[in-house]
């Protein structure tokens, strides 16, 4: 069964058509292109979504509006969401059922405590298969650690959760990691009571940094970096997908989508 995966940082700022953070000079591109600005941007990105094949799952980061409706309608299969807003900062997991069933239970958690940086940690269960889905805003490299230190602590302490992370695991997430640090060779991991889990994908640190190109846009230059991923701990196999034009019009941060074999 292939499984297609998306996550896309939809962009506060531009949500609200504000030319504000790290997202100003995208805003006022948008603004400069179209009367309706950020607005028209989204609404871009939206019919983007809708072009690609099928998706089964997504995760979004920076969510602040009714984004969830919009895209289910251009993604028919998506047909459940959960949103998580442990403080500000919101993000959301979108999933076909017909693939992933129906939530078990969820739970969400800030990273850190200096910042708004959501995590949703969501359960599902399709027949007798239980997935345990993941989607994260990370901060960047150097509080990482601390990030992933509160994360371990949280499942550690939650039964319900820990319980359930022998089971297949996707993590998707915008991962602010500019210098590649997550790749084949070095997953991201995360450290239970009894067990270490290693989610990756299957690039390594040189075919990633020319591949896992998802962000981002400023003053009419691309920076191409790994931003936007997801990570696995059980998949046969990935595979690129290709996502939108890599015109601003489409959204500040370029969507990632690949897709995944499973059993």
């Amino acid at each position: 069964m292939l499984v297609n995966i998306l996550t896309y940082n939809m962009s506060w700022a531009t949500q609200v058509n504000k030319v504000l953070g790290s997202e100003a000079d995208f805003v006022s591109a948008c603004q400069k292109e179209h009367k309706k600005g950020g607005f028209q941007c989204i609404k871009d990105a939206i019919t983007n979504i809708g072009k690609l094949d099928r998706l089964d799952l997504v995760g979004l980061q920076e969510v602040n509006s009714a984004i969830e409706p919009k895209i289910m309608k251009v993604q028919p299969t998506l047909r459940n969401y959960e949103r998580a807003m442990p403080n500000k900062a919101i993000v959301s997991i979108l999933w076909n059922p017909e693939i992933f069933g129906e939530k078990i239970l969820s739970a969400s958690l800030n990273l850190l405590d200096s910042d708004d940086r959501p995590c949703l940690i969501l359960v599902c269960k399709k027949d007798n298969t239980i997935y345990v889905l993941l989607n994260v805003h990370m901060p960047h490299n150097k509080k990482r650690h601390e990030a992933m230190s509160k994360l371990n602590n949280f499942i550690n302490k939650d039964k319900n959760i820990r319980q359930y992370m022998s089971e297949k695991i996707i993590m998707m997430g915008d991962f602010n990691d500019p210098k590649t640090t997550i790749h084949f060779n070095n997953p991201l991991i995360i450290r239970l009571k009894n067990n270490t889990i290693r989610l990756k994908h299957n690039l390594t640190k040189t075919k990633a940094r020319k591949t896992l190109k998802s962000c981002c846009w400023h003053c009419g230059r691309e920076l191409l970096r790994v931003k936007q991923c997801f990570l696995v701990k059980w998949c046969l196999r990935l595979r690129r997908r290709n996502g939108s034009p890599n015109s601003f019009v489409s959204n500040f941060w370029q969507l990632h989508a690949m897709s995944c074999r499973i059993q």
